[in-house]
């Protein structure tokens, strides 16, 4: 009896071959995930959800995340069973387990038009497919160990490709931007960061921060960041007329417009305190740059005022 229990997988396995256990088991994630998917999107929007008590919707959510991943694996666990792709389980087990690895690890794809509807369709029958595929009973172990070492390369190939594809985002939302991109020249052991633009009404206003190379994570303690200075890009507007007046960037909003000492051509200084900001002028666009003294020299804000030009957008970010 067990003889014939065991056989009859793998001889339904035969009448279908592999083609046919990969794709069946391909429908299987799509069918299940997107259930899941649903049956999450109708939870997370549900009043009882809204109305929960303690961390709310939130707390919901977090429990869910983990509750589903197991209704997954039952669900897809019943259904290969009734399609006849042994081992069940095993296949099931994998399969959960790559529907949760690969949308954690091939990010890149979500950066596409489109992204987050159609990649998670591909992942979803690409986990199951894998895992149907994985765990043949019969077949060459090499193949498998080679695809096992790919999902492990995922990994760096899919933090390489996000970066770039960040950058050339960047790159392209920087240009549409149409302002002269004024950045200094920096020594080493500087680094330009937190690069962006912003839009109030008709103002477009470039900004970035020049900041030291700190080990670690960057700058996390408060002295750390008084070293980095802020600079801020944008059209020159008509109250900005140095030395008299030297409030630039204002949005249309009313300022006190202190007067400004020049120290080069096309820069001046205004110091309030420890706060001490640099205008450089450069054709219509004029760069304020910030800092806060001492932790900042006043001759390396000087030195970064003075060497302000118009960049192409991969000098900001790094493309």
């Amino acid at each position: 009896m067990s003889t014939v229990l065991t056989e009859e997988p793998v001889a339904a396995e035969r009448a279908g071959g592999p083609l046919r256990r990969v794709l069946s088991a391909a429908g299987v994630g799509v069918v299940a995930g997107t259930g899941l998917q649903l049956l999450t999107t109708l939870l997370l929007e549900s009043p009882s959800c809204r109305d929960a008590s303690g961390y709310g919707c939130l707390g919901v959510a977090l429990i869910w995340s983990y509750v589903v991943m197991v209704l997954n694996f039952l669900l897809t666990w019943a259904a290969l069973r009734v399609l006849r792709i042994a081992p069940a389980s095993l296949t099931a087990l994998l399969g959960t387990g790559l529907y949760w690895y690969l949308p954690h690890i091939v990010t890149v794809l979500r950066l596409l038009p489109g992204g987050p509807t159609w990649v998670e369709l591909i992942l979803r029958a690409g986990a199951f497919a894998l895992a149907a595929w994985g765990t043949l009973p019969r077949g060459s172990l090499l193949p498998r160990a080679a695809a096992a070492v790919a999902l492990v390369l995922l990994v760096p190939l899919n933090s390489a490709a996000e970066t770039r594809a960040s950058q050339s985002s960047q790159d392209s939302d920087l240009t549409a931007s149409h302002i002269p991109l004024l950045g200094p020249q920096f020594p080493t052991n500087w680094h330009l960061e937190g690069v962006g633009t912003e839009t109030l009404g008709t103002d477009t206003t470039f900004y970035y921060r020049v900041s030291p190379d700190f080990p670690g994570k960057g700058a996390v303690t408060m002295a750390q960041m008084q070293q980095q200075v802020q600079v801020f890009v944008g059209a020159v507007q008509p109250g900005f007329t140095p030395p008299s007046h030297c409030t630039a960037l204002t949005s249309g909003t009313p300022l006190p417009s202190p007067a400004c000492a020049p120290v080069a051509p096309g820069v001046w200084r205004h110091a309030d305190y420890q706060y001490v900001e640099y205008f450089a002028r450069v054709g219509d666009t004029v760069a304020v740059i910030q800092g806060v003294t001492p932790a900042v020299s006043e001759s390396f804000l000087r030195e970064l005022a003075v060497s302000m030009r118009v960049r192409t957008p991969s000098y900001f970010t790094g493309g």
